[in-house]
């Protein structure tokens, strides 16, 4: 027995050490959200649309954003929720709309702040087998850089809150405080970053804290692969193995390269 708890120790000691090198160290500038809860300051720009397809054990996503207008960003998402390690597992779709506004941007343009506001699933919000209704969930959140060593590193970090009514007491409205934070290492891996992140719910909507680490492929500025693992700090299970990609277009949505571009059949 005395072994068994020594070990124990020693697995939270090490999950206590990993949570601080995240919060601490933070993530390159250029980090992009794919796959993760955790996003930066940086709203994409005007005319430009973003499309993410994801396929994991337990999540199954789509997400489509557009620039529609300098600084806003404006989100669909659709999420397939299905644990198929689990026998007999009940199967939940959901989907959500959120917009982004880039509020600050250092002289520099390593980093700022913006903000979120939307309906649907919030990121870092998870309980049980259960995501709510879109009209029934409201959440927000603010991500924010901040620019380290030179550039070379910065920290991400992103607070938010979330209401759901839609709780099992249809008679009660639960709050709670969602955070997360992410790493990504470059020049280790040509063309290649190494993605670490933390996040979770805390409060009466609470969710429990996971972890995810990855590798995503930045061949060129269009397409993005990535691949994901991601386990509860409990010891039960995350999201697990997830694949995906991330497109991004050309700045298609602006009347310029509307009147002065064709579609080759």
């Amino acid at each position: 027995m005395e072994k068994v708890a020594k070990r124990y120790e020693r697995a939270i000691l090490l999950k206590f050490l990993y949570i601080l090198v995240v919060l601490i160290v933070g993530f390159v500038v250029q980090t992009k959200a794919q796959q993760f809860n955790t996003d930066n300051y940086l709203s994409m720009p005007h005319g430009t649309g973003t499309f993410v397809l994801t396929a994991g054990q337990r999540n199954s996503n789509f997400v489509s954003s557009f620039g529609l207008a300098p600084g806003f960003e404006f989100f669909f998402q659709a999420n397939l929720f299905r644990d198929y390690r689990i026998d007999d597992y009940v199967q939940h779709f959901t989907t959500s709309i959120y917009g982004k506004y880039m509020f600050w941007v250092n002289k520099e343009k390593t980093g700022g702040a913006a903000a979120f506001f939307g309906f649907g699933r919030s990121p870092g919000y998870y309980e049980g087998t259960e995501f709510t209704e879109l009209h029934k969930n409201v959440w927000t959140s603010i991500p924010v850089t901040i620019p380290l060593f030179q550039n070379m590193l910065s920290w991400d970090i992103m607070p938010g809150a979330i209401v759901d009514f839609d709780t099992k007491n249809k008679d009660e409205v639960t709050w709670g405080f969602t955070w997360s934070s992410r790493l990504a290492i470059y020049k280790i891996i040509p063309q290649t970053a190494i993605v670490a992140e933390v996040y979770g719910t805390e409060g009466s909507a609470n969710s429990p804290a996971e972890y995810k680490v990855g590798l995503r492929w930045e061949p060129n500025d269009f397409i993005v692969p990535a691949i994901t693992y991601s386990s509860q700090f409990q010891g039960k299970y995350g999201a697990g193995i997830e694949i995906g990609v991330m497109i991004f277009s050309p700045q298609f949505l602006k009347k310029d390269y509307i009147k002065n571009n064709r579609i080759q059949y």
